[in-house]
């Protein structure tokens, strides 16, 4: 059996944890403090990004450069490739992110995701990209091995 997770935004919504969470389990234990730091209006989704002031983990996200060793590879329930870096490692983070979506009716949210790193862009094959998308996945990779991949999805090719 799960566990089933419910925590409270600082303006007082209720959130709980989806059935299928997709937490990490370093995650888990900073929930309540950044959840308490979220202020929600009349929003129906929310992305938020909680800074903690000092190091609460390792972001899995990092800026790239010339230098580095890129791949995309399409990673499970993810319909598009994603950017990876090879030669690289996860670096210290003083925030996480948190993914919230008002239930249908309406009397609280569903975490969707949490996780340590800063606010992304969503990925440029996503629905939800933006013109920002691209700039930002240009200069950002998942860590090579952060992730699972679909074998014999890689490619050195940038798919967008």
């Amino acid at each position: 059996m799960s566990q089933q997770w419910e925590w409270v935004t600082g303006s007082g919504q209720i959130v709980v944890d989806r059935f299928k969470t997709h937490l990490h389990k370093s995650v888990i234990p900073l929930l309540p403090e950044a959840l308490s730091k979220v202020h929600i209006s009349d929003e129906q989704f929310v992305v938020k990004q909680v800074d903690f002031g000092h190091v609460v983990g390792e972001t899995t996200c990092v800026v790239t450069n010339e230098s580095d060793e890129i791949i995309y590879a399409q990673r499970p329930k993810r319909l598009g490739l994603s950017r990876f870096v090879k030669n690289r490692q996860p670096e210290p983070c003083e925030s996480i992110v948190v993914i919230l979506k008002k239930a249908e009716d309406g009397d609280y949210f569903v975490l969707i995701t949490a996780f340590i790193g800063v606010r992304p862009e969503p990925e440029p094959w996503d629905r939800n990209s933006t013109p920002r998308s691209k700039d930002f996945w240009s200069t950002h990779a998942l860590v090579w091995n952060s992730e699972p991949v679909i074998p014999g999805t890689e490619t050195t090719r940038c798919p967008w």
